[in-house]
């Protein structure tokens, strides 16, 4: 028996100050009232929450405690890709986004990918109490060749907490169930690209 082309999901929690940890959640849950851009944006790509992707997507360069926070993820992403075995003979993995999530009840965000980058993952500032966040679902990159095999599971539901960090290939489909708690769930997600110069 050989196992093949596995495919390797870190999870983990960063040891971040709480104090830090506050600062993130408040400057993400006052980010909607002063980026316009990213609340118009949201409102077509992110119904009923707010997403600065497609306005500020280095907020990492706009503030302090996030660029912390890269330093901190810089540090992660080195040692997964390492772990998972990944090699950049030319060039250098850089972070190319990272931007915040604020998702209240109800919301969802649908099956996607991240083209174009090769590592990709989402660090959890606040999921909400009482274990009622939603989780970051995950499918089997195999679903659309099973084709005549017999039913089998082919998602699964990563639990994030508060001070989580989850890395994944960026070719991996996930999505975000709605959203069943009252207080807001806010990340702060991110891509690192494969940079040739």
């Amino acid at each position: 028996m050989h196992s093949l082309f596995t495919t390797f999901i870190e999870q983990k929690s960063l040891k971040i100050p709480t104090k830090q940890i506050a600062q993130m959640k408040w400057t993400a849950s006052q980010m909607p009232g002063v980026d316009l851009e990213g609340v118009k944006w949201s409102r077509k790509n992110y119904l009923g929450g707010y997403t600065s992707y497609g306005s500020i997507s280095r907020i990492d360069q706009h503030f302090s405690v996030f660029e912390n926070l890269k330093k901190k993820i810089d540090q992660e992403v080195k040692k997964y890709v390492k772990k998972i075995g990944l090699q950049f003979d030319t060039g250098s993995l850089e972070l190319s986004a990272m931007w915040v999530n604020v998702m209240p009840k109800n919301v969802y965000h649908a099956f996607h990918l991240h083209p174009l980058s090769v590592i990709s993952g989402t660090f959890y500032v606040s999921v909400g109490k009482g274990g009622k966040s939603s989780p970051l679902r995950v499918e089997d990159p195999r679903a659309s060749l099973f084709m005549g095999s017999p039913a089998r599971p082919i998602q699964v539901d990563l639990k994030p907490k508060n001070g989580d960090l989850i890395l994944f290939e960026s070719w991996m489909k996930h999505e975000v169930p709605p959203h069943q708690n009252n207080e807001d769930r806010i990340s702060v997600s991110f891509n690192y690209d494969w940079i040739n110069r």
